[in-house]
């Protein structure tokens, strides 16, 4: 089975500059309240990346916490 590769962002346009990058379109959105999550697809393929928003720590050296974005590639 495939390893699913995960980074967090703590900025929204990083993260969707990270995947652009990467060669994947907006697929689909879900917004409901501060649930965000969006699906990218490379086109003409089956890899998907999937972008969503947690309430987390923003820094793993401070008790800071905030939206952090994560990106997991299936």
């Amino acid at each position: 089975m495939a390893e699913v590769k995960t980074i967090k962002f703590n900025n929204f346009v990083k993260a969707e500059q990270y995947i652009e990058e990467l060669g994947y379109v907006l697929k689909q959105s879900n917004q409901f309240k501060e649930d965000r999550s969006f699906v990218y697809q490379k086109p003409r393929s089956k890899q998907y990346v999937y972008l969503r928003s947690t309430f987390d720590y923003l820094n793993a050296n401070t008790m800071e916490m905030g939206t952090v974005w994560t990106v997991q590639q299936f």
